[in-house]
């Protein structure tokens, strides 16, 4: 396998860290600075000193070394950040300092550093990342090859034989209809999952967006034996939002738990607020979902359902990020589950602006 190839590779690496040391005063200026910085960054230690310790960062990253300067952190610890080196690139390394008065620089308290050369881990961990990515997009790749060519091996068969007189037609085109439906749906979902983040956010009271999502799911809920009750405050409770991708959030998560209900029950929506955090909790009374299959919801194609695909709660956990939001799930075999959908809450008189950044 070509990945396990690279990996062992990596993992046969010398780690060999270059280590230099260097005292730098609360002024942020260079004292002195051990030779071996040469080894690391290619310049002459020398020329270093008597300069701003910044010099040698790359500019995104001063705001840590500031942090350490101002008192803003404790008086011992450690730090990433990037190093020029003498080629213009710049390398990542890792700084254990601590902050304690030397009477070899006066009595003023010095920031002391030990410095090591990150770059191997940098590039692994880089490496790493990259593999997972890929593995994704590959696990992705062949669901969705294994989700589209099931309907249409269905259809192509069905075609076949009425090809071949074998079949009354009119008898299968439900069927057939009802395949290419699926196919449209993994489409739109897949397309959906593509598309920009959030743009058109605006303030929306969750009560109201609630009772409209109500609305529509109420017709399932007929000849099922099942009840929804909701739980809401009397104020209104609310949120920054694209009320159209919030409805389908909602809109998928009481439809699940409807259909977790063979046996009937009472789905509860229950909606609060703490710590200026929305929180709309929809709660089933259906079978529940095993421990060993609970940490793999909302996979792609991962679905405890027969005809299920698993994109639909893809789909609802990348909505709620792109609201700075999150889901989460809890549930018992044989006693329901409850699916919480936690949001920033736009104040109680929705006086936050729709920006999107909380």
């Amino acid at each position: 396998m070509g990945v396990g190839k690279i990996h062992y590779e990596f993992m046969d690496l010398p780690l060999r860290f270059h280590l230099f040391s260097a005292v730098v005063g609360m002024d942020g200026i260079l004292k002195s600075i051990s030779s071996d910085m040469q080894t690391v960054t290619g310049f002459d230690a020398g020329d270093w000193v008597g300069r701003p310790f910044s010099a040698l960062m790359h500019h995104d990253d001063h705001n840590k070394w500031a942090g350490i300067l101002n008192g803003e952190k404790e008086e011992m610890g450690l730090f990433m950040y990037r190093m020029k080196s003498k080629n213009g690139d710049y390398k990542w390394v890792e700084s254990t300092y601590a902050i304690f008065k030397d009477l070899k620089y006066g009595e003023k308290p010095h920031i002391h550093l030990l410095t090591k050369d990150m770059t191997v881990v940098k590039e692994l961990y880089d490496y790493l990342v990259s593999s997972e990515q890929l593995s994704m997009v590959g696990q992705l790749a062949a669901g969705i090859a294994h989700e589209i060519r099931n309907p249409l091996t269905s259809i192509k068969g069905f075609l076949q034989l009425m090809q071949a007189g074998v079949i009354d037609t009119g008898n299968y085109l439900d069927i057939m209809q009802n395949e290419i439906e699926r196919i449209e749906m993994i489409s739109s979902e897949l397309l959906f999952l593509g598309r920009p983040k959030a743009s058109d956010m605006k303030v929306c009271c969750l009560q109201t967006l609630l009772d409209e999502v109500l609305v529509l799911m109420e017709t399932q809920s007929y000849g099922k034996n099942i009840q929804i009750e909701t739980v809401f405050p009397s104020q209104p409770i609310f949120i920054s939002c694209e009320d159209s991708k919030m409805k389908q959030v909602f809109v998928n998560l009481i439809k699940n738990g409807l259909e977790a209900m063979e046996e009937g029950g009472t789905l509860t929506v229950e909606l609060s607020v703490a710590e200026e955090r929305a929180a709309v909790a929809i709660r089933d009374e259906g079978i529940g979902i095993p421990p060993e299959k609970l940490e793999k919801i909302g996979q792609p194609f991962y679905t405890t359902k027969e005809r299920g695909n698993g994109l639909g709660l893809m789909v609802c956990y990348q909505i709620v990020r792109e609201h700075n939001g999150d889901i989460s799930i809890e549930s018992k075999p044989g006693e329901g589950t409850v699916f919480t959908v936690v949001l920033p809450w736009a104040g109680p008189d929705g006086e936050q602006e729709a920006s999107g950044s909380f």
